[in-house]
């Protein structure tokens, strides 16, 4: 087997089952006389450990010294294969490691304040971009009076008054105030903005106050979309909920017998489906969940799941991500789902790619950007003008408005909990092709500085809880994405 096409063995037969090979022992790997047994030995000693990335040490361990497997050059002939293949090629995925841990913390104060520091250093960068001669917080106290900078800070309160907002904001210079009258200052609107984002601002000094007279989210560039050739479709959906009884499944197995079918084009074309978390319902995610529970067992609704996802035919690929009603830990950056839930869906016989939350995926060179989106709460109820049940008017912008803080979960310590990880995981600090979410149940498609931006809807009736809050889901909702020009549609199987 040739050096390239072995690479690519390698790697999608660990992704499929939820491991990370890193470059170290992927070269490793490439060199041993029997790479695909090791991967296997590799893959089976890991399962009780509960770490699914397959690294140097570990490979070393295995085979020690590796004994180097010759390779012959290529003939003319095979040469020619390759090249078939490749423009035959079924489409790649690579998946970013760095979103496969399962994050441990002490809780210590150093712990948080280098994650804000990697916020900021993150977001800063993103905004130095776009702004020049920027300076400290405590030299601009130093200007002189109707001297202009430029600064970037985070917003940590934000007040009305009758004429201005007052913004408290800090850099790693220092604390102060900044004022933000509501009839004189250009860019973003104060308004929108949240606490813990990081915002570049172009302030005058009068006096003893900082004056905004231009407020600057990181934002995106916009992004010129190539075409492609590739005539594969992405199916994406999310928020399952099998165990509840608002499950449709009705309407689950109408999607199943649709993407079954061979003489629908698009159904036939469809090579990938992405679930974007809370496959099954879970146990005791909110109270009195049980009053609303059909399966009460976990293992019990992943077995049902395993059961409907074996209908998926064989020709698509599967990832799943995991969501704050799946069996993993609730804080942000979720890890994958657990070996115990993997195997039970896996008895199926089909095999998965298990990704975390959020995940970034590159896909036959698109990279798509796939969270469930718990964060969406606490934006939700706190910018102004957003709320649960104007959610399908509003919900595109409330998508933008995370791309354009560069920030998937911007407020922390709300309702959503996040690890305070050493780099903070969170930052979009790369542009994506696509951007899927789930988790709000209301389905949306649209696009943003050549963004596509994807909400997946539901496949669960209106519980209670979001018919207290005025939720309208969108139940039976699928999303379909051409790989080739990234044109989406929304599809509702009733």
């Amino acid at each position: 087997m040739r050096r390239e096409a072995l690479a690519r063995k390698i790697v999608e037969k660990a992704t499929s089952r939820g491991y990370t090979v890193t470059k170290g022992a992927l070269e490793i790997l490439e060199q041993a006389e029997a790479p695909l047994e090791i991967l296997e030995e590799a893959m089976r000693r890991l399962e009780k450990s509960g770490t699914t990335i397959i690294d140097e040490s570990l490979l070393v361990e295995l085979v020690g010294d590796v004994k180097v497997a010759e390779e012959p050059p290529a003939t003319a002939e095979e040469v020619e294969m390759e090249e078939a293949e490749e423009e035959h090629e079924d489409i790649v995925i690579e998946v970013d490691e760095r979103f496969l841990v399962e994050w441990r913390i002490q809780g210590t104060f150093e712990e948080f304040q280098r994650y804000f520091s990697s916020r900021y250093e993150k977001l800063s960068g993103l905004l130095r971009e776009r702004l020049r001669g920027v300076i400290s917080l405590r030299d601009a106290m130093r200007l002189r009076e109707s001297q202009e900078a430029n600064i970037i800070v985070m917003l940590i309160e934000k007040k009305e008054s009758e004429k201005a907002w007052i913004l408290r904001v800090d850099d790693p210079s220092g604390e102060h105030r900044i004022i933000a009258p509501k009839d004189g200052v250009s860019g973003d609107s104060p308004e929108q903005l949240l606490p813990d984002m990081v915002i570049g601002a172009r302030v005058v000094k009068s006096g003893e106050a900082l004056i905004a007279r231009e407020l600057i989210l990181p934002d995106l560039a916009a992004e010129r979309l190539e075409k492609t050739a590739h005539e594969a479709f992405i199916c994406m959906i999310s928020d399952i909920h099998v165990g509840s009884k608002h499950f449709r499944e009705d309407l689950f197995e109408n999607f199943l017998d649709w993407i079954n079918r061979e003489d629908d084009p698009e159904a036939r074309n469809v090579k990938l489906l992405i679930i974007a978390g809370d496959v099954v319902d879970g146990a005791g995610v909110y109270p009195n969940q049980h009053k609303e529970l059909e399966i009460f067992s976990v293992e019990e609704q992943f077995k049902k799941l395993a059961g409907l996802l074996s209908e998926i035919p064989e020709r698509v690929k599967i990832i799943i991500g995991p969501g704050n009603h799946d069996p993993v830990q609730r804080a942000l950056p979720q890890p994958p789902l657990p070996e115990k839930y993997r195997a039970i869906l896996e008895k199926s016989g089909r095999s998965f790619i298990f990704v975390g939350n959020p995940a970034w995926i590159r896909i036959s060179g698109r990279i798509f950007l796939i969270y469930h989106g718990q964060g969406l709460d606490d934006v939700i109820q706190q910018a102004p003008g957003f709320s649960h049940s104007s959610l399908e008017r509003d919900l595109g912008e409330i998508l933008k408005l995370v791309l354009r803080c560069r920030h998937l979960c911007p407020i922390y310590g709300e309702t959503t909990p996040i690890i305070p990880t050493p780099e903070d995981m969170l930052v979009i600090d790369r542009i994506p092709h696509v951007f899927h979410t789930g988790h709000v149940h209301v389905a949306y498609a649209g696009s943003y500085r050549g963004v596509r931006i994807i909400n997946s809807g539901t496949w669960q009736e209106q519980t209670s809880y979001q018919r207290s809050v005025g939720l309208e889901p969108t139940v039976g909702a699928m999303a379909l994405i051409s790989l080739g020009d990234l044109s989406i549609k929304l599809r509702k199987f009733v």
